[in-house]
């Protein structure tokens, strides 16, 4: 599906998760579930990294769970039954939309989607600022966040490596992530202020709408397949709610 142009594949995908969050009964989430397998399938290479991602959700799920019974049972009239029912039934339902929307995030990378949302909105040759700002806030945001978790990655290897924290209890490695967090958000604000700079100087303002660097071009016939996708996505719907 790497092929398949961005704005489709995020529209395919976004049915998915919308398809599932309106669904009420555990066949449903069955037959979103085999259709996820099918995606699965033509996506293989990615699957593994997938499932490792899941894992975090998965492991804290009984957690939640207890948490969410308690606080049910002192708020609400219904039975543990129901409560348990309901539980597992969201439970489903977030796993199956966090893993379609996984799989989408792998395939088309984030700044892709910024790209052609910038491409479509030039065509419009409308001069709104607060436009070009904002899609400039989203393309800096998608690029200082994976920048800020390389930084931090590297700090606890650093560490681990060199055995500062070896004989440490988890209160004093937390004491240590407080004091170290600070310093590696100055930075990248520092570096997001550079940025500022240098884009200030370049004349950023002076004109809107900007051009698009390799634009993705949106014609008619993506139009007339993201109307199919959701006609599919609205049958399927109606045909798993019988």
């Amino acid at each position: 599906m790497k092929s398949v142009h961005p704005v489709v594949s995020f529209w395919f995908f976004l049915g998915f998760s919308i398809s599932i969050l309106f669904t009420k009964t555990y066949y449903g989430c069955c037959v979103y579930f085999l259709l996820l397998l099918v995606i699965a399938f033509f996506n293989f290479t990615i699957s593994i990294s997938i499932l490792k991602k899941l894992k975090p959700f998965i492991y804290y799920f009984p957690i939640v769970l207890c948490i969410y019974i308690f606080f049910s049972i002192f708020l609400t009239t219904n039975s543990l039954v129901i409560i348990m029912n309901e539980a597992l039934l969201g439970f489903i339902k977030l796993i199956l939309m966090l893993t379609g929307m996984m799989y989408f995030f792998e395939i088309k990378p984030s700044k892709d989607l910024v790209i052609i949302l910038r491409s479509i909105w030039v065509r419009f040759d409308l001069p709104w600022k607060w436009v070009e700002n904002f899609f400039l806030f989203l393309s800096l945001t998608l690029r200082f966040y994976p920048t800020f978790q390389s930084n931090w990655n590297s700090v606890r290897n650093y560490h681990r490596t060199l055995g500062l924290e070896s004989n440490f209890s988890n209160f004093k490695k937390l004491k240590n992530i407080a004091k170290e967090m600070p310093a590696l958000l100055i930075y990248q604000l520092r570096q997001a202020d550079d940025i500022s700079t240098a884009m200030n100087l370049r004349g950023y303002g002076k004109n809107f709408p900007r051009g698009v660097t390799n634009p993705i071009l949106f014609n008619f016939y993506h139009l007339i397949i993201i109307l199919c996708i959701t006609i599919f996505y609205y049958v399927f719907h109606h045909y798993v709610s019988l």
